[in-house]
């Protein structure tokens, strides 16, 4: 126990030291008390306009306290804790929203991964993370989206890529080095090896190219996604477009056997229009520019990657919706609406997630 007489000494001493102190180091120390000693209105109500739980939704959230210096909330319906990244992009990361908002405005310039980490001040693996932490942000964000009215739909088809399946768990130096066999051999039709952003070993369609069916809503919204191999099947455009098309859509096709067996299987309504031959391109109102466009930028999207790997492809795909869904915006512009977009994105993928993709993002047999 301390005395009265011992406080007061310690007190005198305490004051003794403040007055000794620069003006600069005073103001800190009297900062960080009037900080300690505010009400953090625990167990008050929160207004519902400024915060939502990222578990359920609701508006029901309070004060619960402080962690390490950080708010922390309780939602009265879910009864569960969250904290203020809780739910978006920020979610366990150990840099500040400033270092994210440098990133993602590198993001919206595409900006290649070496000089958006010097601009952050992160690992190159990091960036690297942080691109498809983004990428997997904005594809999940279409899983409820639905096409309707008037859709164009065509398939696209990129050359497979394993790059980063063989050696990149060993290059992260995190584990006992195993020695694996090449995804080329394993997952290639062939088991033939061919260099990043060179062609195919068999020409035309093959089973070396995946197929993407796309689609475009009178809207603008986009859907694309790796469905299988070689040539396009109804089962590609069942994996890729099932449950996804409102009641009243109208599709509009080129002339391919697969989209009039997908039509006739979901009984929707298709417009067939000859692609490649000038004047039956274009049936009234109906026309296939849209879906043309979408593939150009897909394209120039991944040209200048030489080559993306096959199990990141429906994030590039995502990437270039999201791009195409959002035309002419300058990089500020595309950048607020990546932090909106960012903050409320639900479960976030984690390190792991990411690098341990399958190599195939569809079933093997497609």
């Amino acid at each position: 126990m301390i005395s009265n007489n011992q406080e007061s000494i310690s007190l005198e001493a305490l004051v003794e030291i403040l007055r000794n102190l620069p003006e600069q180091d005073l103001q800190r120390i009297i900062a960080l008390v009037e900080h300690s000693t505010e009400s953090p209105d625990e167990g008050l109500p929160i207004p519902s306009e400024t915060l939502c739980c990222p578990h359920c939704s609701s508006n029901h959230v309070y004060h619960n306290g402080f962690v390490r210096g950080k708010q922390r909330y309780v939602c009265k319906e879910c009864g569960r804790t969250f904290g203020q990244t809780t739910g978006s992009v920020r979610y366990k990361s150990k840099h500040n929203k400033e270092t994210w908002e440098i990133y993602l405005e590198a993001f919206a310039l595409r900006l290649p991964l070496r000089e958006a980490s010097r601009k952050c001040g992160i690992s190159l693996s990091t960036a690297f993370f942080w691109r498809h932490k983004i990428l997997d942000a904005i594809s999940n964000g279409k899983n409820e989206l639905l096409l309707c009215g008037q859709v164009q739909e065509d398939e696209t088809y990129i050359q497979d890529n394993f790059k980063g399946n063989c050696n990149a768990e060993n290059n992260l130096a995190t584990r006992r080095k195993q020695e694996r066999s090449p995804a080329y051999k394993t997952h290639r039709v062939t088991g033939h090896r061919h260099k990043r952003g060179k062609a195919t070993h068999t020409r035309g369609l093959s089973k070396q190219k995946i197929c993407v069916p796309c689609a475009i809503d009178e809207k603008g919204r986009t859907l694309a996604k790796a469905s299988g191999r070689g040539m396009v099947q109804p089962r590609h455009l069942s994996y890729a477009l099932s449950s996804r098309l409102d009641d009243d859509v109208v599709m509009v096709t080129d002339k391919s056997r697969a989209s009039q067996e997908f039509c006739d299987l979901n009984s929707l309504p298709v417009v067939q229009l000859k692609a490649g031959i000038k004047g039956c391109e274009v049936r009234g109102r109906y026309n296939l520019q849209k879906i043309n466009n979408l593939h150009s930028r897909l394209k120039g999207l991944l040209a200048a990657f030489r080559g993306v790997s096959t199990k990141y492809l429906d994030n590039y795909l995502a990437w270039n919706g999201f791009e195409a869904e959002n035309p002419g915006l300058n990089r500020f512009d595309l950048k607020k609406i990546l932090l909106d977009k960012m903050q409320a994105i639900g479960r976030c993928s984690t390190y792991l997630e990411v690098f341990h993709k399958p190599p195939l993002p569809f079933p093997a047999a497609g």
